[in-house]
């Protein structure tokens, strides 16, 4: 059973990568070949120079380095360049000259892991690179409209891997994998307003069309390959243009997959539905945050760890300590969300809507989540009026059966 690894792209939160890479090295995954697109071609290319723990570290200390210039050095030269009607904001050179400095191979076929990287030509098909020079490959699959200039590899004139397959899983399949594993970037999922900078808007954008082009494909490929999709990092309030969170993406990235792995997220296949975003994080393999910690009156809830989790009604919670874990196993309804962790305003409207277990309230001795800050003030403002209306069609949505609706 041939299984590859497929990196999706991202920009900077190409960091997460490197969190679910440190877990799927720990749990003794070592994948057949790989396959990336945009920043996945980076990262992918990098593992598959050392894949083992080593090389995840190295690949660690370079993101936790990395800053916006090392990748989007805006300058005035280039600025003015555009003005005066340039192909790109950015010239590849600060890119290439990161790749060159890190990466143990020139050729892809040198790679310690067979590794093919995904391209889009000028007509928008996918181009699989499997051979020849991994800088160029590497530049191609990153050449961001706009941002970066297109490369010209064989008779092709290539861009963004992005566009055609920002994870090409279907390309994974047509290689001959039966087993995917898939490493998600995601997208800024909670940020207050769009970003300021255009390129950044733009990366935005193009992350915004992982969701639904996974889901499509996902379901194109179902009876024909085992899909297994590492979590993504939800909410999510990082764009990817700023590169000045790669530690806390990383380890983020790896409390979940470590969670998602002990949930069985490596032995049962995902759903095209996985490719959800659920900031209650109540679909989720396991809940990443401390229920007890949410009444212990901060600011914000403490993050679990699988080291001491616990299972209710068929679902994994994570707790900071065993003394948390053994209060919840004791009176879990006492520390459950109510309306099944839906955002609370809308339930009061009859409507489940997904929430952000960042913004919460305990009320009565009851926990609380909101979709997001501005609807958690409205909800606060008659809060007894709120929560009566939200529990009577709680009630109702029960007796019809209707608590997924």
């Amino acid at each position: 059973m041939p299984t590859a690894f497929v990196f999706a792209g991202g920009g900077s939160l190409g960091a997460i990568q490197v969190g679910v890479l440190r877990e799927l090295v720990r749990a003794g995954e070592r994948p057949d070949f790989l396959v990336g697109a945009s920043v996945g071609a980076l990262n992918a290319c990098f593992f598959a120079g050392k894949p083992d723990a080593e090389g995840v570290s190295a690949l660690e200390r370079i993101w936790t380095g990395l800053r916006r210039r090392d990748v989007f050095p805006v300058t005035p030269r280039s600025m003015f360049a555009f003005a005066r009607g340039g192909s790109s904001v950015f010239a590849h050179g600060k890119l290439r000259t990161l790749i060159d400095t890190h990466l143990p191979f020139r050729t892809l076929e040198e790679a310690t892991l067979p590794v093919h990287v995904v391209a889009t030509n000028l007509s928008g098909a996918a181009i699989c690179l499997s051979s020849g020079s991994a800088n160029d490959a590497i530049l191609a699959s990153s050449a961001i409209p706009i941002a970066f200039p297109s490369v010209r590899i064989g008779m092709d004139d290539l861009m963004d891997g992005a566009i055609a397959g920002n994870t090409p899983i279907l390309t994974a399949a047509d290689l001959g994998a039966d087993r995917i594993i898939v490493l998600q970037t995601g997208y800024a999922c909670s940020m207050d307003g769009p970003p300021k900078a255009s390129i950044a808007r733009g990366l935005h954008a193009l992350t915004l069309m992982i969701s639904n082009q996974l889901e499509r494909d996902m379901r194109l490929l179902q009876g024909q390959a085992s899909i297994h999709l590492a979590p993504h990092l939800c909410p999510l309030d990082v764009s990817p243009f700023n590169f000045d969170h790669g530690a806390e993406l990383i380890s983020r990235a790896s409390d979940l997959t470590r969670a998602w792995i002990s949930a069985g997220g490596l032995r049962n296949s995902s759903a095209p539905s996985d490719t959800a975003h659920d900031h209650a994080g109540m679909s989720l393999p396991a809940f990443p945050y401390d229920l007890v910690s949410y009444f212990e009156g901060g600011s914000a809830p403490r993050k679990g760890s699988d080291m001491f989790s616990a299972r209710h009604k068929g679902r994994t919670f994570l707790f900071a300590n065993a003394e948390n874990r053994d209060r919840f196993l004791a009176r879990p309804d006492d520390f459950l969300p109510q309306y099944g962790g839906a955002c609370a305003f809308a339930m009061g409207r009859n409507k489940n809507v997904r929430s952000d277990p960042l913004v919460f309230a305990v009320v009565g001795g009851r926990l609380y989540f909101n979709r997001d800050k501005g609807v958690h003030a409205s909800w606060l403002r008659a809060v007894e009026a709120e929560i009566s209306k939200a529990d009577d069609h709680w009630a109702g949505r029960r007796k019809a059966g209707k608590l997924g609706a």
